[in-house]
């Protein structure tokens, strides 16, 4: 790739109306594919980039020096991306394979507790980084041959208490392992939304959302 900035970067266009909800992106250039898109950013892959991404932030959010930051106290850990190059707007980041847990409801791919293990222990270690794990659900977790990984950390600077993951192993141990277990089917996307749109209402309510939004 000649620039990543210059052929990538400055063409495509990407978008946040709702800090809630995916980005939207347009204008991709020709050889990038659209790997991912977050609330406040797009991931791109090229055939070019062997085992790397590159995440862009929409033009109308901030947050990436936190990310930089957060990756740098990272370091190394098996269930983390990493940190390879940035620019002003984009970081190139190591890739990690693998299905969100959000897909594997819509397809039918079971989720082994080994899955939830490996997050709780990329928590902690996080914690003993001197980070602040947050933003932790079904969406920014992948997992691969049983293996889990935390591919979104650009909120593990901010204060709050975030209780996505504890409520999300709740409704895992207490729904769906006892069903899911023996009954591998998939969810239909329109299910999967009400049940995202729900939670975000009850966020809303608790006064989460808001505390939330006041430090974004």
């Amino acid at each position: 790739m000649s620039s990543i900035k210059q052929d990538l970067v400055d063409i495509v266009k990407i978008y946040s109306k709702d800090p809630f909800d995916p980005v939207y992106v347009s204008s991709i250039p020709q050889g990038w594919t659209l790997h991912g898109k977050g609330n406040f950013a797009a991931v791109f892959s090229h055939p070019s980039l062997k085992g790397k991404v590159v995440k862009i932030y929409a033009e109308n959010r901030n947050g990436i020096v936190d990310e930089i930051t957060v990756y740098k106290k990272l370091g190394e850990h098996k269930a983390y991306s990493e940190l390879e190059e940035y620019g002003e707007r984009y970081l190139v980041l190591k890739k990690l394979d693998g299905i969100t847990l959000y897909q594997a409801f819509k397809k039918g791919v079971f989720i082994p507790n080994s899955v939830i293990s490996d997050v709780d222990k990329a928590i902690n270690y996080a914690i003993q980084r001197g980070l602040n794990p947050t933003d932790i659900h079904g969406k920014n977790v992948i997992m691969n041959n049983g293996h889990g990984y935390i591919v979104d950390v650009s909120d593990f600077l901010k204060p709050y208490s975030c209780p996505k993951w504890k409520h999300f192993k709740f409704a895992y141990y207490t729904f769906y392992l006892p069903v899911f277990r023996r009954l591998h089917i998939s969810l239909p996307n329109w299910f999967l939304e009400r049940i995202r749109k729900g939670y975000q209402l009850y966020l809303r309510i608790s006064g989460f959302r808001k505390k939330q939004k006041n430090l974004d």
